[in-house]
């Protein structure tokens, strides 16, 4: 197996991973403090905590599915190269959020409470991130969309 798909596989399973965490996530409020999770959010009507948790957790799932997809552990999924880089994407910005909160650790930047949670959520989003990335930009030939028999 290429190193490409090695990383596309490492990638779907993290996000495999966030979905069943959202998932736990979703049945516990105190967790979901814990991990910082809006005030308005847990004291509200529980019925939106549902279904935003189970938005997310679908969304995370279908991400792992992608990365599953790109590796060619499962059916070819539509628009591919697509998806995996935007997904990408998507997750990297979530994890550049890493910079702002080590500067407000060490001082350099005022913040406010200071949460380590999100230094680790910062950090699973990066590295799965550069994950997707680099095995989509490294398996981009196999990657290529297929033509379409008549």
């Amino acid at each position: 197996m290429t190193t490409s798909k090695q990383l596309l596989t490492l990638a779907g399973c993290l996000s495999l991973a966030v979905a069943a965490f959202q998932f736990i996530l979703t049945f516990s409020p105190t967790l979901c403090r814990f991990f910082g999770a809006p005030e308005e959010l847990l004291t509200g009507d529980p019925l939106w905590l549902y279904l935003t948790s189970f938005f997310a957790t679908a969304l995370f799932g279908i991400w792992g599915l992608y990365g599953l997809s790109g590796a060619g552990r499962i059916r070819r999924l539509p628009l591919l190269r697509t998806g995996l880089l935007a997904i990408g994407g998507i997750y990297t910005l979530r994890g550049l959020l890493l910079i702002p909160a080590l500067l407000a650790v060490v001082g350099l930047v005022p913040s406010g409470p200071f949460l380590p949670q999100a230094l680790l959520a910062s950090l699973v989003a990066l590295s799965t991130g550069v994950f997707y990335l680099v095995g989509t930009f490294g398996g981009l030939q196999d990657l290529k969309p297929r033509p379409q028999s008549a």
